[in-house]
This record gives C-alpha cells, sequence and structure tokens, in this order.
C-alpha cells in the first residue's frame, strides 16, 4: 500500500511496499501528485503490467543516458557529431539529474533559458535527442518510468530560409577563398544540392566520371542514394581524379570554418553554406523538373520540404503562362 509522508525540505514522498516487489519511492512538489503517482504504480501492479526496474539503469543520470546513447545508437547514425555537441550541451545543465528525476518543469525551464541563447531549431534538436535517448532506454534497457518520459513543448520555429544564392555571390567565394578544396565543395553543393556532409564524405570508388554520378551510401535520413552529376560538376571533379580514397581532406567544421572566412572576405550576408543547396534545389525546379525527379537527386523525403525550398524565379512561371496561353 502507499504511504504519503512529508520531508523536510516541503516535499512529498510515496513510498510502495508490496510483497514480491521491490519498495518503490519517489519525492513530489505537491501531496496531490504524490498521490497519484502511487495509485498509477499500484494500478499497474495490479493489473500484471509493472516491471520490477533493473538498479543500474534506473539510477543512471542523463549524462550516462546520453553517454549510452551515443555509444549504441548515435554512432551508426550520419548525425553522430552533431549528436555529440548537442549532448554535451544538455549534460552541462541537465547532466547531474537522475533519469527517474528530470521532470516536464526541468525541461521547460531548460527550454526557455537556451532559446535566450540559441535559435529554436537548435533547441529543438537538443530536446529531440534526449527523448530519443529516453524512449530507448525504456524500450531497449529495461528503463522504468512511473511517470512516463518527461516531455515539453517544442519550440515554434521560424519560417524556413528562402536565401537564393545568386552567381556574382558564387563568383566572389571562389575569389576569397584560399582553399582550393572549398572552391570546388562550392561548386558542387551550387550544381548537385548534396548536403556539406555529403559532399565532404564522397569517395572515388563511389564516383563513376564516365555515367556522371556518385553513389552516397550514407545520407541524413539513412537512405543510399546516386547523385547525377552535371558537366560542371563532372569539370570540377576531373582534375581531383584518384583510384579510390576520399575526394576532400576537409572536416566538417574546417570546411565551415573556412566557408566562413570567404564569405566575411568577399562582404557577402547572411550566406551560409546550407544555403548553397537550398539555391541548387532550386535551380533543378527551375530546369522543368519536376517533385518526385528533384527529390531523388536531393533526397528529400517531405514534399512540403521540397516546396519550401522551391522558391522558383517568377520570371519562369511567367514564361510558363505566356506559352500556355
Amino acid at each position: 500500500m502507499a504511504s504519503i509522508t512529508r520531508i523536510p525540505g516541503g516535499q512529498w514522498r510515496c513510498q510502495i511496499r508490496r510483497k514480491g516487489y521491490p519498495t518503490q519511492g519517489r519525492n513530489f512538489n505537491s501531496r496531490a501528485d504524490a498521490i497519484a503517482w502511487g495509485q498509477t504504480v499500484e494500478a499497474d501492479i495490479n493489473r500484471g503490467r509493472f516491471a520490477v526496474p533493473d538498479k543500474a539503469t534506473q539510477d543512471m543520470t542523463i549524462t550516462a543516458l546520453l553517454g549510452r546513447y551515443l555509444l549504441e545508437e548515435s554512432s551508426r547514425k550520419a548525425s553522430a557529431s552533431d549528436d555529440k555537441q548537442r549532448a554535451e550541451t544538455i549534460k552541462r545543465v541537465l547532466g547531474g539529474f537522475g533519469v527517474t528525476e528530470l521532470t516536464a518543469a526541468h525541461l521547460s525551464h531548460y527550454k526557455r533559458s537556451r532559446l535566450a541563447v540559441r535559435a529554436p531549431q537548435t533547441v529543438t534538436h537538443e530536446l529531440n535527442l534526449l527523448h530519443r535517448a529516453y524512449v530507448v532506454g525504456v524500450n531497449e534497457w529495461g528503463l522504468v518510468l512511473p511517470q512516463g518520459i518527461p516531455c515539453t513543448g517544442r519550440p515554434k520555429l521560424p519560417p524556413g530560409r528562402n536565401r537564393r544564392v545568386r552567381p556574382h555571390e558564387v563568383r566572389g567565394l571562389l575569389a576569397c577563398t584560399g582553399s582550393r578544396e572549398l572552391a570546388a565543395i562550392v561548386l558542387l553543393a551550387v550544381e548537385t544540392a548534396m548536403r556539406r556532409g555529403e559532399i565532404l564524405g564522397m569517395r572515388w570508388e563511389h564516383i563513376n566520371l564516365l555515367r556522371c554520378s556518385v553513389l552516397l551510401p550514407h545520407t541524413k535520413n539513412g537512405d543510399a542514394r546516386t547523385v547525377p552529376l552535371s558537366t560542371a560538376a563532372v569539370a570540377v571533379l576531373q582534375p581531383l581524379q584518384r583510384d579510390s580514397g576520399p575526394v576532400f581532406s576537409l572536416t566538417p567544421r574546417c570546411a565551415s570554418q573556412a566557408f566562413k572566412r570567404a564569405v566575411d572576405r568577399a562582404g557577402l550576408f547572411d550566406l551560409h553554406f546550407h544555403d548553397l543547396r537550398h539555391e541548387a534545389t532550386s535551380r533543378l525546379f527551375e530546369k522543368g523538373l519536376n517533385v518526385i525527379e528533384v527529390a531523388r537527386i536531393t533526397g528529400h523525403k517531405s514534399l512540403a520540404m521540397l516546396n519550401r525550398y522551391a522558391h522558383l524565379d517568377v520570371s519562369g512561371l511567367v514564361e510558363k503562362l505566356a506559352a500556355a496561353s
């Protein structure tokens, strides 16, 4: 039977003792919450749905939870390096909490404090990572959470960027970078609509210049795809050609830093590397490719995302309307 007692500090403790089950206890800020939790646990025991928790798992901290998730789950994903950085941010603030102690209120406070210094999309990625770790903990590691996985609403995201990259801006980037590799990477991004990580991960074993294509075995969404290479993209790769190995030696961090320096030197405003992919995708639509064809090239699975990218040049639409009339 559940017993509710007041403890020092103003909290309420609910403790449940039942023959054949380990003693369960948890602290709450209100007596009503303690009673509700006790009733939920006792109901699960009565229905045979109560799982006896593993002590090592139950005693994990958020730091340990994220560490195990990164090692066992995230390491197999293309987002592994990003997940590692996000986990470090979460651990600095929430790492000391036990997995069963973290509440929605804690997450809400974390969200508000992060939104004061970071963009909503960044905070959403962090919250999603922690949630995924909890889900794996419950489904795969035997983590028992009588109150469920702690949750908070995700921040409202701003409208997607619609920054177009004009030809003179691309020329400015090429003129202002001292890196031969970055120049090739920029041109490939504009010509192929590949992501930064996909370009940097290219290997010569997967490139067929005769067939004008490159195989990407590992992509952001987890599916392999083959990307067609335009004449300009083939011209970029031919001088670099080797039998095997990676095409580029730059790491993602170094490529981003070199790109930012080139943007600053060229005097360009509000230009991000991902804008090159946006520009390339918009150009594919302007060349007359349909949604399915563009999705095969870019790897987008969502039509909504493609609509966001496809900010077509109005003059092209005017020509089509004139031709149809």
